[in-house]
């Protein structure tokens, strides 16, 4: 459940009401960055990302600046540099995590392969050991749907 003051106020969680206790999106295959800190992937533009997958969420954490003057109202503008992959049918490669981008690739048009000979992985290969572990696959979402299916 979201909660926002006005339409141009921040979208506020709310943590004590659920929307749904099952899965509602499809899982795409791959291999997403585990739960905790993730400073380090996200201290530049150097093509190292956080790897979320639906219902994960960012938390950014930053020490506030003195108050503005009296009459003055502060705003905050986050700039951020990534990608959007989701599970629609529709997108291309839309089952798996693969393949990954980053900055200099022009097209999106290579189908997944190995892990191994991925651009990104090849260039950064420690963060799939230390930051990249969490394995997902779309296996409960596609069991629920099997099941309602038979009924």
């Amino acid at each position: 459940m979201i909660h926002q003051a006005n339409a141009s106020s921040p979208e506020i969680p709310d943590y004590n009401q659920l929307a749904s206790t099952t899965q509602i999106w499809r899982d795409l295959a791959g291999y997403y960055t585990r739960y905790g800190d993730v400073r380090e992937l996200l201290a530049g533009i150097d093509d190292r990302y956080a790897i979320m997958n639906a219902g994960d969420e960012l938390s950014l954490r930053f020490a506030a600046p003195p108050a503005p003057p009296a009459g003055w109202v502060r705003d905050y503008v986050i700039a951020g540099d990534g990608w959007i992959k989701d599970g629609d049918y529709n997108s291309t490669y839309s089952q798996t995590v693969l393949p990954y981008p980053y900055h200099a690739r022009k097209d999106y048009n290579t189908p997944p392969g190995r892990l191994e000979d991925e651009w990104v992985y090849r260039h950064h290969p420690e963060d799939w050991q230390t930051f990249h572990t969490r394995y997902v696959t779309p296996r409960i979402f596609t069991e629920a749907l099997r099941g309602q299916g038979s009924r």
